[in-house]
C-alpha cells in the first residue's frame, strides 16, 4: 500500500485549504474542496493558496461572494515511486503513489478551520520470531486424551493415533505462516526451538532466521517445523534471552549502526511453552552472575531481560499450552513485563499459580482450537497496520488527530477512534502504547477490519491528520 500522512492546523480567520491535490508540472487538475472557516463560510472574496502533494501551498481556490469556497487546484504530477512503501528484502515492491487529487473525508470536511499539509510517511515495518518448546513432554497428547500430570510422570502420548501437542502446535503456526503469505505481509519472521539438542542447549541463531514472508521462506519453515520432533528439557530462559538479543542484532543491522541504535518498526517475540525452565544452570558466567543476583534465573528473566527488551520495543507474547499449569503465574507474569498483558487488570504473580496476562492454553477443553484462535490475535495485533504520525516540532495533541483512508478507487473515507485492543475486536485506529500501557503518540494502529480493508488494496493511502478535533463514527 501507499503511505502518507498529513499535518494539519486550524485558522479560524483564514479560510482553510484543501488536504490536498497534486503537485508537478503538467496540466492542471482539480484538487479536493476545503473546509470552510469558522461558521462554514470563507472570506474574504478572492483567490487564496491552497495545499498540494508537493508538501507545499502550491495550489489556488477562490472563495467567492457567497463565502464558498472552491476546489483546489494543483499541477498534476507525473506518477512517481516517491510515495511508494519500500518492501522488505525478498518480497514484492510496493506500486507508486497514483497521481491526482486527494480530498479529505466528508467528516472531516464538515470541521471548520481545519489546513492541511501533506508529509510523505512509511507504514513501521514488525518482525516476529517464534519461540518453540520441543521439550520431550510436548510428544503427549493434550488434555482430555492425557492429562499434564499422566504427561510429566511418562512423556509418551497414551494416544498415538491421537496428535500431539507438538503436532497442533505445528499445524497452527504452519497455517498462520500461510495466511501471513496469502495476505501479502510485509512482515518478518523466523523460528527458534528449545531445547535443540535434546538436553537443555539453545542457539543464539534461530533455526530459520527472519526473513520476508515468501513461498520460499514459508517453505524453509515449515520444513524445519515438519523435520523437528520433541525431546530434552526446556531451557526456557537461556532461549527467550538470546531471542531478545538476536532482535536487538536485527535491529541494529537494519539501522546499520551498533547497540544501542536500532531501525524503527516492532518486534515480538512469541513463547509457545508447557512450563517453566527446567535448565536452570545458564551457559554463560556471566549469565551465572546475573541470574545469582536476581535469586534465579526464571527471576532475571522476568525483572531484567524482559522489561528491557520492552523498552527496547521487543515486546513478548506468552502462550501456555497444557502442562503449563503449575507456571501459569509465572508466564503471565512474562507477559506482563513483556509488554502484552491481555488486559490492564490482568492477574500476574510470578510465586503463584494464578494468572491470566497470557495467552492460557490450559483452560480449553480443545488445545488445537484454542491455539489457533490464540495466534490469530497474536499475528493480528502484532501484525497491524501501524503508522508514524508525522513530526512537526511540537507536541501532539490527542484529541486533534484523525486517520482516514484513501482507496485506488473511491472516496476518502475517516476510520473513527477506537481506543479497544486490537485483540479484543477494535475496528478503527487507536494510538500504539508504550511499555507502561499509556499511548505513544508517535505512532497510530488500524485494527480489525479496517485494517484489512487497507492491506488488500495495494494502492491504499492512509493520512494521519493533527489539528482537527479527532472524530468517531460510532
Amino acid at each position: 500500500m501507499v503511505v502518507s500522512s498529513a499535518v494539519a492546523a486550524c485558522s479560524p480567520d483564514t479560510p482553510a485549504p484543501s488536504t490536498r491535490g497534486s503537485a508537478s508540472s503538467s496540466g492542471p487538475t482539480t484538487g479536493a474542496p476545503a473546509a470552510s472557516a469558522a461558521g462554514g463560510r470563507c472570506s474574504p472574496v478572492g483567490t487564496t493558496a491552497c495545499f498540494c502533494d508537493d508538501g507545499l501551498a502550491s495550489g489556488t481556490q477562490f472563495c467567492d461572494a457567497n463565502g464558498a469556497l472552491t476546489q483546489c487546484v494543483c499541477k498534476l504530477a507525473a506518477p512517481t515511486a516517491t510515495g511508494s512503501l519500500a518492501a522488505p528484502s525478498g518480497a514484492g515492491s510496493r506500486a507508486p503513489s497514483a497521481p491526482g487529487p486527494a480530498a479529505l473525508c466528508r467528516a472531516l470536511q464538515d470541521k471548520s478551520g481545519c489546513m492541511a499539509q501533506s508529509y510523505e510517511s512509511s507504514e513501521l515495518p514488525a518482525s516476529i520470531l517464534f519461540v518453540l518448546d520441543r521439550s520431550g513432554s510436548m510428544a503427549c497428547n493434550p488434555p482430555p486424551t492425557q492429562d499434564s500430570a499422566a504427561c510429566e510422570a511418562n512423556a509418551v502420548p497414551v494416544d498415538p493415533a491421537q496428535p500431539s501437542k507438538w503436532q497442533i502446535t505445528v499445524r497452527a503456526l504452519e497455517a498462520v505462516f500461510d495466511s501471513l503469505l496469502s495476505k501479502k505481509s510485509t512482515a518478518q519472521i523466523g523460528l527458534s526451538f528449545f531445547s535443540n539438542d535434546n538436553t537443555c542447549g539453545v542457539n543464539s541463531v534461530p533455526s530459520v532466521p527472519l526473513g520476508a514472508v515468501t513461498d520460499a521462506h514459508v517453505a524453509s519453515l515449515k520444513t524445519v517445523l515438519d523435520s523437528t520432533i520433541p525431546s530434552g528439557g526446556t531451557p526456557l530462559v537461556g532461549a527467550t534471552t538470546l531471542g531478545y538479543a538476536y532482535l536487538h542484532q536485527e535491529a541494529s543491522a537494519a539501522a546499520g549502526c551498533s547497540e544501542p541504535c536500532g531501525a524503527p518498526g516492532n518486534r515480538y517475540l512469541v513463547l509457545i511453552t508447557d512450563g517453566t525452565d527446567s535448565c536452570p544452570t545458564p551457559m554463560r558466567a556471566q549469565d551465572a552472575a546475573e541470574c545469582n543476583a536476581a535469586g534465579s534465573c526464571t527471576n532475571f528473566l522476568v525483572k531484567k531481560e524482559a522489561p528491557l527488551a520492552a523498552q527496547a520495543n521487543i515486546k513478548t507474547y506468552v502462550i501456555g499450552a497444557p502442562g503449563s499449569e503449575p507456571a501459569r503465574g509465572y508466564l503471565s507474569e512474562l507477559a506482563f513485563v513483556g509488554g502484552t498483558p491481555r488486559t490492564p487488570t490482568c492477574t500476574h504473580d510470578p510465586t503463584s499459580a494464578a494468572g491470566d496476562c497470557h495467552f492460557d492454553m490450559t483452560t480449553t477443553g480443545d488445545f488445537a482450537a484454542g491455539l489457533a484462535t490464540a495466534l490469530g490475535n497474536v499475528s493480528g495485533a502484532a501484525l497491524g497496520c501501524e503508522f508514524a504520525v508525522p513530526k512537526t516540532g511540537g507536541p501532539v495533541t490527542p484529541g486533534s488527530v484523525n486517520v482516514q483512508y484513501r482507496p485506488q478507487s473511491g472516496n476518502a473515507e475517516c476510520f473513527s477512534y477506537d481506543p479497544a485492543a486490537c485483540s479484543a475486536g477494535s475496528n478503527g485506529w487507536q494510538f500504539a502504547k508504550k511499555p507502561d500501557g499509556s499511548d505513544d503518540l508517535s505512532r497510530v494502529v488500524i485494527c480489525g477490519s479496517a485494517c484489512e480493508r487497507v492491506r488488500a488494496d495495494p494502492m491504499a493511502r492512509v493520512d494521519v491528520i493533527l489539528g482537527c478535533e479527532t472524530i468517531n463514527l460510532q
